[in-house]
């Protein structure tokens, strides 16, 4: 049993994604459809001009390849529900500029994004019928009886109740989404691919990885003939981060996001938006309108981006992490006054990753990917680990 198809969008990478009629009254919902105008890559615009793809489409994009994953690892239709709302709602809790509010803006929250999501989940769910029209509220009666449910109320706040269980515990559920070869991961690498048009870097095949996916013990498994699909996905994650992520001029463009933000919290102009339901209407053209027309100093940075007069990189340097703090004091002492920035690590390979990722090898052993390797002495990943330093002026 699947749920009812409320309604079909067009997606540029998977053609047509269908949506059930709990998936259609979340999608028009407010507090998601903010989500539309919040971009997916906040500095990469700068350098990539298409790449101006929002956390909305994102997001159904996730929950499509999440309902690959249900499909292979034949979920129960409870389970497929979940794993589908989680894929759908991961996101809901990221602020104007994505991950630069979040860098910005955290402390001052007192949460991060994955925690704000959590609170979003729930405020959502609490008031989902309200803002449902006759015919969506009237396919969510329908498809709430195919799940044993008497009423529509009854089979929300179970959706509900039960995604962010699944989160909360990190079940499987929860790890086909966020896990190291979840569904996020898989799109956001291939969606980012396609709207930067460097292709080339996206050596990820999602149909492959998904039908070649198992349920065991609670972990997801794949089989060993993907091995090298798996490698895929690192290089593709491996080749983002060096050349659209951590660009130089898209790194400026979001250092200086982060300070317009950081000075409009301290200039007040935020405070209204920091209450759950004012926080909802809260985007990406509502921020920038509020901080242009301030006149305050957080105007000035936002002047600077709209005319794109970005900071300039005056050094770079790539080191070993054991020598990062070094450099930092030297490179402040040479360029200071300077604006340092130090994305995250940077490696082929992430230690968490191999950990996590579980192979089935051709005798029917399961196995961490890192036991795979030093089993089969056959690995493509290598283990060193970088860091990027520049320094940046204002120009």
């Amino acid at each position: 049993m699947r749920p009812l198809v409320a309604k079909v969008i067009r997606d540029p990478l998977y053609g047509d994604i269908r949506l059930s009629y709990l998936e259609a009254a979340i999608l028009d919902h407010v507090a998601f459809q903010r989500l539309r105008r919040i971009t997916q890559l906040a500095g990469a615009p700068f350098v990539y001009p298409a790449a101006v793809h929002t956390r909305f489409s994102h997001s159904l994009g996730t929950m499509n390849v999440a309902k690959l994953y249900a499909d292979s690892l034949e979920l129960s239709p409870e389970d497929y529900l979940i794993t589908s709302l989680y894929g759908l709602l991961h996101d809901v809790g990221h602020g104007p500029y994505s991950h630069c509010f979040e860098d910005a803006a955290s402390e001052w929250l007192g949460m991060n994004h994955e925690q704000l999501g959590m609170s979003l989940m729930e405020y959502i769910g609490g008031n989902l019928l309200e803002q449902c029209s006759g015919k969506v509220l009237e396919g969510l009666r329908e498809e709430a009886h195919l799940y044993g449910f008497q009423n529509a109320e009854d089979y929300v706040l179970w959706a509900f109740k039960e995604t962010m269980t699944a989160v909360k515990e990190g079940d499987y559920r929860a790890h086909i989404v966020d896990g190291p070869m979840g569904a996020d991961r898989l799109d956001f690498i291939t969606r980012d691919a396609y709207f930067t048009g460097v292709s080339a870097f996206n050596t990820v095949d999602i149909f492959r990885l998904t039908g070649n996916a198992l349920l065991m013990d609670g972990h997801l498994v794949f089989r060993a003939k993907v091995v090298d699909n798996i490698y895929g996905l690192t290089l593709g994650r491996f080749l983002m981060y060096k050349n659209v992520y951590y660009h130089k001029t898209s790194r400026a463009a979001e250092l200086m996001m982060q300070l317009m933000i950081k000075e409009a919290i301290e200039e007040g102009l935020l405070d209204r938006w920091k209450a759950l339901d004012e926080f909802i209407r809260l985007d990406e053209p509502t921020l920038m309108g509020l901080v242009q027309l301030s006149g305050r100093k957080s105007a000035e940075v936002c002047d600077q981006l709209l005319r794109r007069k970005l900071w300039k990189v005056v050094e770079e340097r790539i080191v070993k992490p054991e020598q990062q703090n070094q450099v930092l004091e030297e490179l402040y002492s040479l360029h200071a006054p300077c604006h340092i920035d130090v994305p995250e690590k940077l490696s082929l390979s992430s230690p968490t990753d191999r950990g996590e990722v579980f192979i089935l090898d051709e005798k029917g052993m399961v196995m961490q990917l890192a036991d795979y390797e030093e089993k089969t002495g056959y690995s493509l990943l290598q283990q060193e680990v970088n860091v990027f330093v520049r320094v940046y002026k204002e120009v």
